[in-house]
């Protein structure tokens, strides 16, 4: 996979954090989603996953597709 902002080359790997990865349009606080609209990137809450992530070393960016088919289970 190629970065989509700087055509450089993207390493495939998982997000890791003691807490569940979320998105969320502001900054709650609190290490779980608490507000609507809040998406878990690694599947339901409550279990133990890594969402699937491609890192652009050159331009130091991440992406993460989400759901329960991109991520893993630990």
């Amino acid at each position: 996979m190629n970065c989509p902002y700087c055509q450089g080359p993207m390493e495939a790997g998982y997000l890791s954090s003691r807490s569940p990865v979320f998105w969320s349009e502001e900054v709650s606080g609190l290490p779980v989603p608490t507000r609507r609209g809040d998406v878990p990137l690694g599947g339901a809450l409550g279990l133990a996953v890594r969402p699937r992530a491609y890192l652009c070393r050159s331009c130091k960016t991440v992406i993460t597709p989400y759901g329960s088919r991109v991520s893993k289970q630990v």
